[in-house]
């Protein structure tokens, strides 16, 4: 199954398939989640931290036995 091409919030290069990234999700305004590289993680730390509002980091894992 293939994703859409999907960019990295912090770096906006493209996340490939083959490789894990985190997911910020804003669960007190909803919107869209925004994805970051794993190496890119402090960006997304930073985004939160920024706002004052509930957000969930999740990792999406390459292998399915992961996730």
């Amino acid at each position: 199954m293939s994703r859409p091409k999907i960019r990295c919030s912090g770096c906006r290069k493209r996340i490939p398939d083959h490789e894990s990234d985190l997911i910020l999700r804003d669960l007190e305004n909803g919107g869209r989640p925004r994805y970051y590289h794993t190496r890119c993680g402090e960006a997304a730390y930073a985004t939160a931290v920024e706002k004052p509002s509930l957000y969930r980091v999740t990792v999406r894992h390459v292998e399915e036995m992961g996730n």
